[in-house]
């Protein structure tokens, strides 16, 4: 893994080493491989199923106090044990309002955030894939470019499917950028409360660079620099800057 000595042996530390693990050594710019990223952070919990808490009772709590934040605490965990991720996050956006300050629990909703992003990123793919497959004339079909296939006309059956697949993916692409986005504000906002922790930094660098919001990561990597790291580690560090940088530039020119 990356950065090893910057990784204590905290619950924390090592459900991050899951997200990072799965969203796809960034370093490497492989992908996640199909990961349940929830679930593995939900076991990391210790939250193995549906065996404990009621949806129902748990709002009804809510709705007796609403600004309760044990209340919409329990209401998040519920929803989590149950594998309601979305609602689960919404739930925890909830308690954080109340509860700003508390920065296990914003550290928690930002591993969900990231996590609930790849799910979107490869809902995302698999749509865009259907929509590719969709477009490619069938072996048995001729050629759109022919006469033949001019008379024809587009398949009705493939025309839906490319359709759907279209709206599935403007969907699945828009869900991603709101998550990925909400992600790595939360995890700035840990950084805001802990300026000076050296993991909430890492966490923050890692989140934005796993997400591709390079400036938020050539900031969060920056900072990384101005810790006492062995050399080793600040050697990584710098490269990835560069590499960061070099990606940035590279885009503005072809922009």
């Amino acid at each position: 893994m990356f950065f090893p000595r910057l990784r204590n042996q905290a619950k924390w530390a090592f459900v991050f080493l899951i997200v990072v693990f799965a969203g796809g050594f960034v370093f490497l710019g492989v992908g996640s491989g199909g990961l349940d990223l929830g679930q593995l952070i939900r076991d990391a919990f210790g939250n193995k199923g549906t065996s404990t808490g009621s949806i129902s009772k748990a709002q009804e709590k809510v709705a007796e106090r609403p600004f309760n934040a044990a209340a919409r605490q329990n209401l998040a965990n519920v929803y989590e044990r149950k594998g309601q991720i979305p609602e689960a996050i919404t739930a925890w956006e909830a308690y954080v309002r109340l509860s700003p300050r508390d920065v296990n629990s914003l550290r928690h909703l930002g591993q969900l955030e990231l996590s609930q992003s790849d799910t979107y990123l490869r809902e995302a793919q698999l749509a865009a894939f259907a929509q590719q497959q969709a477009g490619s004339n069938s072996p048995f079909t001729p050629p759109s470019t022919s006469k033949l296939g001019r008379s024809i006309g587009q398949d009705p059956i493939a025309s839906a499917v490319s359709t759907r697949a279209s709206t599935q993916l403007q969907e699945a692409s828009t869900k991603y950028q709101t998550m990925s986005t909400k992600a790595v504000s939360t995890f700035e906002r840990v950084v805001r409360l802990n300026p000076n922790d050296q993991q909430s930094v890492f966490a923050l660098a890692q989140a934005a660079d796993t997400l591709r919001n390079t400036p938020v990561a050539i900031r969060a990597y920056k900072r990384l620099l101005e810790f006492k790291i062995d050399p080793s580690t600040a050697a990584q560090i710098r490269a990835r800057i560069k590499t960061l940088q070099q990606s940035t530039q590279g885009a503005s020119a072809g922009g």
